[in-house]
């Protein structure tokens, strides 16, 4: 009866420390925080007003204006694949509100991620760059790249494709 008694206590201790060591801990929901960085030349912002549309938390359309030639924000999401990206709308003044006979417009974009899993990711590119642009052809110039976006999709394991087709409207 004895040898009963201590088959079982030792069954119900297995038993206890196997159920204990479960994997009854909440995963931590991984997230990507990126950052968006536009820079713009004073001459841009002279020559138009700018307008950014850009994904924030979790994919959300949030617009604003620009008044500085530097615009930065940070976005953190959880819901992957996550999307990130920036869409720019130049809304150019007309040839008579121009006060300069020759504009250096030129715009970059900076965008970088990192996963609390530590993959991360940076990249900068100019979106346009021109020297010396006569006065007249300063709104043409600017409304080939009106409208246009530039995104990324991030999946969970941290791995990034372009998505430039990102739907920016609210």
């Amino acid at each position: 009866m004895k040898k009963f008694f201590i088959i079982a206590a030792l069954m119900l201790a297995t038993t206890i420390a196997l159920t204990a060591c479960g994997d009854d801990e909440p995963k931590e929901k991984t997230k990507v925080t990126a950052t968006y960085t536009m820079t713009f030349s004073q001459d841009l912002l002279d020559a138009c007003n700018v307008f950014i549309t850009y994904k924030a938390e979790n994919g959300r359309n949030v617009m604003e204006s620009v008044t500085a030639p530097q615009w930065t924000k940070t976005v953190t999401s959880d819901k992957f694949p996550a999307e990130f990206g920036v869409q720019y709308v130049f809304s150019t003044k007309s040839e008579a509100e121009l006060t300069k006979e020759k504009y250096d417009l030129k715009c970059d974009f900076n965008f970088k991620y990192v996963t609390t899993k530590g993959a991360s990711f940076a990249n900068s590119s100019t979106i346009f760059d021109s020297q010396g642009l006569a006065k007249n052809k300063v709104v043409e110039y600017l409304k080939k790249y009106s409208g246009k976006s530039t995104g990324y999709k991030v999946t969970e394991d941290g791995n990034m494709t372009p998505a430039n087709n990102l739907n920016y409207n609210n």
